[in-house]
C-alpha cells in the first residue's frame, strides 16, 4: 500500500477542523492500476524550520496564510518543491489583495464586469507637494457618467465586504472618497436587479456549485436552500465566466458572485475570495455539507491522480489572449477553450 500524505493549515475554524476529520477516516482507494492509496493527514507543526524544510506531503490545503504571514513563507517554498498547494500561494497573496487587477484580468478576458474605475488613494502622507506634480485632476463627471448612481466605493484589497460605501448621489461619493484615507479605492457601477438575491459559485477543484445567496451587511448574509433557481442558459454563462475567472488567476479554491440584470445577464462583482467562507451559521446545513464533500472530494481526486504543478500557476497564456487585437467576445471564446482543458478533463 502507498500512502497519499495531506497537510493542511488552519487554527481554531471549524470547517477545518470537521474536515481534518473526513479526511482522516477516509477507507484506502485504489488507482485504476490497482495501486491501493492510504490518505494521511496532519495538521501543519509550526516550528522553527531550516532551508531544507523537513515537511514531506502529496497535497497542502491552506486556509490559513491570509491571516498567518509564516504560512506564506512555507507555502512558498512547499510548492517550490513541486508540491501541490490549494491555493498557490502566488497566486493567493498576490490576487487577495488587487481587487483592482481582478476585475482588469476578467474583463480583458470578456467576462462581464461592471463599469469599474481604480482611484488613486485620497490620503498620501509620506508624500511632499513637489512629488504630486505628475498627478491629474480627477475627472468626477467622466466617471459619475459611466458609473452612474447608485453606485460602490470599495477599498481594492478589502475583504469581507470591508469598508464598502453604496452612494446615491455625488455628495455621498465625495464624502465616502473622503474617508478612504491611504486606501486604493475602486468605484463601480450597481448593477440593477430585479431580485433581491445573488448568485455565489463555491468552487474547489473542478466543482462549483451554485447557490442563491443574499448579502447583508453586518455579517447577516444568507445561503438559501434553493437549487435550480437558474434558467439553463443562465447558469452556463454563470458556470462558464467561473471557470475563466479561476483559471485566469491561478485558483482551485474560490467563491465567484454575481448580480442578475434585468435583462438576465450575470455580472462578475466579487471574486478574489481563496478562502471561502466555512462557518455553518452563515452557509447553513446544506451548503456547508456540500462544501465539505467538495473538499473531500478534492483530496480524493488528487490522490487518485497525483501531479507536480508549476512553482507558478500557468496564468500567462491567458495574458496572452488578453493582448490579442480581438473582440472582448472572441477572447472570451479563447480563455474558455483554455479553461475548459482543467475542467472538463476526468480525474
Amino acid at each position: 500500500m502507498q500512502y497519499f500524505r495531506v497537510g493542511m493549515l488552519y487554527f481554531q475554524e471549524p470547517f477545518s477542523k470537521e474536515l481534518d476529520y473526513r479526511i482522516s477516516q477516509l477507507e484506502p482507494i485504489k488507482r485504476a492500476d490497482g495501486q491501493e492509496i492510504q490518505i494521511l493527514v496532519e495538521h501543519i507543526p509550526i516550528q522553527e524550520y531550516g532551508l531544507n524544510l523537513p515537511y514531506q506531503y502529496d497535497l497542502v490545503i491552506d486556509r490559513a496564510s491570509h491571516y498567518f504571514k509564516l504560512g506564506i513563507s512555507i507555502l512558498m517554498m512547499l510548492a517550490h518543491r513541486g508540491i501541490r498547494v490549494v491555493n498557490n500561494p502566488f497566486s493567493f497573496h498576490y490576487f487577495i489583495n488587487r481587487k483592482d487587477v481582478g476585475y482588469h484580468v476578467a474583463h480583458q478576458l470578456g467576462c462581464n464586469v461592471p463599469p469599474t474605475y481604480v482611484l488613486p488613494p485620497c490620503k498620501t502622507p509620506f508624500f511632499k507637494e513637489d512629488d504630486f506634480v505628475h498627478h491629474q485632476f480627477f475627472d468626477w463627471e467622466e466617471m459619475i457618467d459611466k458609473v452612474g448612481f447608485p453606485c460602490f466605493i470599495k477599498p481594492a484589497n478589502g475583504r469581507g465586504a470591508r469598508d464598502v460605501s453604496k452612494c446615491s448621489n455625488r455628495m455621498e461619493l465625495m464624502e465616502a472618497y473622503d474617508k478612504s484615507g491611504k486606501e486604493i479605492m475602486v468605484l463601480q457601477s450597481m448593477v440593477p436587479s430585479e431580485v433581491e438575491w445573488q448568485v455565489r459559485c463555491l468552487c474547489v477543484g473542478k466543482s462549483i456549485e451554485i447557490a442563491k445567496y443574499i448579502f447583508r451587511d453586518n455579517d447577516q448574509s444568507e445561503y438559501l436552500d434553493d437549487e435550480d433557481f437558474l434558467p439553463p442558459d443562465i447558469e452556463k454563462n454563470v458556470i462558464e465566466q467561473t471557470q475563466v475567472i479561476c483559471r485566469s488567476m491561478g485558483y482551485e479554491m474560490n467563491s465567484v458572485e454575481f448580480f442578475i440584470d434585468s435583462s438576465g445577464t450575470p455580472w462578475a462583482i466579487d471574486f478574489n475570495n481563496p478562502i471561502p467562507d466555512g462557518r455553518l451559521e452563515a452557509l447553513g446545513p446544506m451548503w456547508y455539507e456540500r462544501y465539505q464533500n467538495q473538499m473531500v472530494q478534492l483530496v480524493v481526486n488528487a490522490a487518485m491522480a497525483p501531479t507536480t504543478p508549476d512553482f507558478i500557476p500557468d496564468v500567462n497564456n491567458y495574458a496572452q489572449i488578453s493582448r490579442e487585437n480581438i473582440s472582448r467576445k472572441d477572447r472570451f471564446k479563447k480563455a474558455l477553450d483554455l479553461a475548459k482543458k482543467y475542467y472538463d478533463v476526468e480525474d
